[in-house]
């Protein structure tokens, strides 16, 4: 089954909502099929992002290879782009190795951008981005709501660095922002795997995981990593669950508002994953490895 997998390329996705236990599968299945991991999550790339990231550890890496963690900083943040080069590039490399790439993520546009490709070129304007940037999220969303209302409702009304970029491909091209569209054939055969559970127990994953991280020390990460990067660090107050306790930081919240913050946001995401997921035609499955395995085992075939 290997080596067949490997001549036509095809490689296996692991996503769904976060908390779902993605990693821990990925992790499992990567030992039974001798694959080799290859992350997807927007997050885990940065170096110091670990506690709220819930990067795997670097005794579990150890354990199987694992690519693109930590491989960036907070003053050279990635994008789709810089990605899907980076990933497009170490999934090839695996393939060379004779081995099953397994990528392993919940950021939807970094799957899509490895699996489809980037969306065309547009241009950027770093003077008229600092200018967005400076101005009320709210009258930003209510702008792009006007110049293109499918793109606004995709955002979440936090994610203050999609919108900005939209609105300024929106301002420079004169053309929606959603009308750069991903190309529909993916450039290899991929198995694609959403870990999925029931609402209500996911929800206790996930509000459990953000008390545990907490335990574990997220704020003090959160505090090096501003003083490292500085208080208005664009990554620190736009990522779900640091944004959060920045704002503590900076006063702005009470840690206990935080925490509770950071637990509804976390779900709601989960529930925005869910859909998108559900939406790229992945495969919905509990995690049970040993079901997952013998679906791969089956597939191509079925």
């Amino acid at each position: 089954m290997q080596s067949h997998t490997c001549k036509i390329n095809r490689l296996i996705v692991i996503g769904g909502p976060t908390a779902s236990g993605k990693s821990d599968v990925a992790i499992e299945l990567a030992k039974i099929l001798d694959g080799e991991i290859v992350n997807a999550d927007s997050v885990q790339i940065y170096k110091g992002m670990d506690i709220g990231s819930a990067k795997p550890p670097q005794s579990v890496r150890m354990t199987v290879p694992h690519h693109l963690f930590d491989v960036a900083t907070l003053d050279d943040p990635w994008d789709v782009k810089t990605y899907e080069v980076a990933a497009r590039t170490k999934v090839e490399e695996i393939f060379k190795r004779g081995k099953i790439p397994i990528v392993v993520g919940g950021s939807g546009f970094y799957i899509k951008g490895l699996l489809c490709g980037v969306p065309e070129e547009t241009p950027k304007d770093e003077k008229l981005r600092k200018i967005l940037t400076s101005m009320d999220r709210n009258w930003l969303l209510k702008a792009l709501q006007k110049l293109d209302p499918e793109r606004a409702r995709e955002l979440h009304p936090n994610d203050t660095k999609r919108i900005v970029r939209a609105v300024e491909m929106c301002l420079l091209t004169g053309r929606p922002a959603s009308s750069f569209k991903w190309q529909e054939k993916e450039r290899w055969k991929a198995l694609k795997i959403a870990i999925i559970r029931p609402s209500e127990e996911l929800k206790k994953r996930i509000y459990q995981r953000v008390e545990t991280m907490m335990e574990m020390g997220w704020l003090e990460e959160t505090k090096q990593l501003a003083e490292s990067y500085g208080y208005q660090n664009r990554i620190l107050n736009s990522t779900l669950g640091y944004r959060e306790l920045m704002k503590h930081l900076k006063r702005e919240l009470s840690l206990d508002q935080a925490v509770s913050l950071i637990k509804r946001e976390t779900y709601k995401y989960a529930k925005r994953q869910k859909t998108w997921f559900r939406g790229e035609s992945f495969v919905f499955v509990r995690p049970d490895v040993e079901e997952i395995a013998k679906l791969v085992k089956r597939w191509p075939n079925d």
